[in-house]
């Protein structure tokens, strides 16, 4: 099974009523730091909320390509441990971000204490765009806030570490991101069909499945492909005494 941009879009959809819940605040902060002394209009509103999703969405390719460039790395090592257990976590993150989508476990979610200590580092920056007056203020916030420690972007990061490459890495998180976008922007009655889409059940377990099916396939290859390079070793260091 293929990593692609599709799969990685359809995480961040179906995944996107967890980020209200995780951004719902920054949403308001938005709207509220805008000039007072006049009615701002639906455009300004706009403006401030792409921006601020633009930054976001560099901040998840920023990490996508580390972890890109990280399982290209390990992929590189000489430990034959190394990229089999790599690929055998990614695996099984992905099994669980599968569990999480189908709604049958919520473990993904709890991976967040995961980067609480690098995010106490990095939040007090946020406040240099606080209040949001401006566009470049949001661009900011978006920035910062797209290293907010979440279980959910962890398990897209499993995509882009398979991927074996930063710029793949970092198109994982680019389909990820873009596909959050929807539910973030959306307003009114629009939020609430979108909302109805995402929570729908059958469309949740069908792409969890889905998911749960690359996770196994990964998982599998990784012990595959290790058993694989043992028996070769093996076979070489016979030969080594045999001769």
């Amino acid at each position: 099974m293929e990593l692609s941009f599709l799969t990685a879009l359809t995480i961040g959809f179906l995944g996107s009523a967890h980020c209200i819940g995780m951004c719902g605040g920054i949403v308001g902060a938005l709207n509220n730091g805008m000039p007072h002394t006049k009615q701002p209009s639906r455009l300004a509103q706009s403006a401030h909320h792409l921006t601020y999703n633009a930054g976001r969405i560099v901040s998840y390719c920023t990490v996508g390509a580390i972890a890109g460039l990280a399982g290209a790395q390990s992929a590189n090592l000489p430990f034959d441990m190394v990229a089999p257990v790599g690929r055998l976590i990614a695996g099984l993150v992905m099994i669980l971000l599968g569990l999480y989508l189908a709604g049958w476990s919520h473990v993904v979610t709890k991976m967040e204490f995961l980067g609480q200590h690098l995010w106490k580092y990095i939040q007090p920056f946020g406040k240099r765009f606080m209040p949001v007056h401006t566009p470049f203020h949001a661009f900011g916030l978006g920035l910062v806030w797209g290293w907010l420690p979440c279980g959910l972007v962890y398990s897209a990061l499993a995509l882009s570490a398979l991927s074996a490459s930063p710029s793949r890495g970092a198109l994982m998180m680019l389909g990820f991101g873009l596909g959050t976008l929807p539910m973030l922007l959306a307003m009114g009655g629009a939020y609430e069909h979108l909302r109805t889409v995402v929570q729908n059940p059958t469309m949740r377990r069908v792409a969890g499945v889905i998911v749960i099916l690359f996770g196994v396939s990964s998982a599998l290859s990784a012990l595959g492909g290790h058993g694989h390079n043992h028996s070769a070793s093996t076979g070489a260091e016979t030969e080594s005494h045999a001769h």
